[in-house]
């Protein structure tokens, strides 16, 4: 067991859980060097678009993104999950002793869902900032009676100045709220404010190697960004338990499971999981 008495309870009663060191460094830097990457695909376009000279290459990964390529960073989206679904998300999804948690939450086989979110969150950034909301708003109705732990994961550390995020305390247990889309740049879907118990807000600061679980239905959100020399880098991933329904976004083939830890199935292996992308 992973899970002490008092983490399986708190999971239960409030429905989210920040475990500290749940992945190794060596795992977190291989999906650092994943994003760098893509921010050095970034900025070679912007240059071959004249918009930026110098492509700033000896800049830290904190900090290259928002010095050279700025306020263009947006046309490249709020989330980058197909243009770095690879081998470092794929180990990041193995990690352990998260995998082992999840495995203790959902009480069945691991099996890995398909949707995450690669955030880089600039200063002042409105694009990204992510209103409170349930991941089952996306996943649509039918994923309610579902168990889809989430496992959020910095790759910088993160407080309430640069970003981090607040979970509202024992909302899952209120079921599936209504969502619309908000009127704001980064268009995510959000609940009313007057939903939102203030007294039950808790504030997540957290370090690179933590992760932060909750559920499908616990209401969360990420603070404004107001720190102004630095990005603040984080993924998202979500399981499933086994024989759920994952919900609308799901793999385009039905009968695709990801199997990530499971004592009678094979685990997929990384080319077939690379194949659905």
């Amino acid at each position: 067991m992973i899970l002490s008495e008092e983490q399986a309870k708190q999971w239960e009663e409030d429905g989210y859980l920040l475990l500290k060191q749940a992945i190794s460094l060596p795992i977190i830097e291989g999906v650092r060097q994943l994003f760098s990457k893509m921010v050095g695909r970034i900025i070679s376009e912007l240059k071959s678009e004249g918009l930026v000279e110098d492509e700033g290459k000896n800049l830290p990964f904190e900090t290259r993104l928002l010095k050279v390529a700025g306020t263009h960073a947006n046309r490249f989206g709020r989330s980058w999950r197909n243009q770095v679904a690879g081998k470092a998300v794929y180990e990041l999804h193995h990690a352990e002793p998260l995998v082992t948690a999840i495995g203790e939450i959902t009480g069945t086989d691991v099996i890995g869902h398909p949707v995450f979110n690669a955030r880089p969150k600039l200063p002042n950034q409105q694009l990204t900032v992510v209103p409170w909301h349930q991941d089952s708003g996306y996943f649509g109705a039918q994923s309610e009676s579902a168990l889809i732990p989430a496992a959020w994961i910095p790759l910088v550390p993160v407080d309430e100045t640069n970003g981090c995020l607040q979970i509202v305390a024992g909302s899952h247990k209120i079921g599936l709220l209504n969502h619309h889309t908000e009127d704001r740049e980064g268009q995510f879907l959000e609940i009313l404010d007057s939903l939102i118990d203030e007294s039950q807000i808790i504030t997540c600061p957290m370090e690179m190697g933590d992760a932060l679980l909750f559920h499908n239905l616990t209401l969360h959100r990420s603070t404004v960004h107001t720190t102004s020399n630095m990005i603040r880098w984080a993924i998202d991933i979500r399981y499933v338990r086994d024989d759920d329904d994952a919900g609308a976004i799901y793999w385009k083939d039905p009968d695709f499971k990801w199997v990530i830890r499971s004592q009678t199935k094979p685990i997929t292996p990384l080319d077939a999981w690379l194949a659905k992308w």
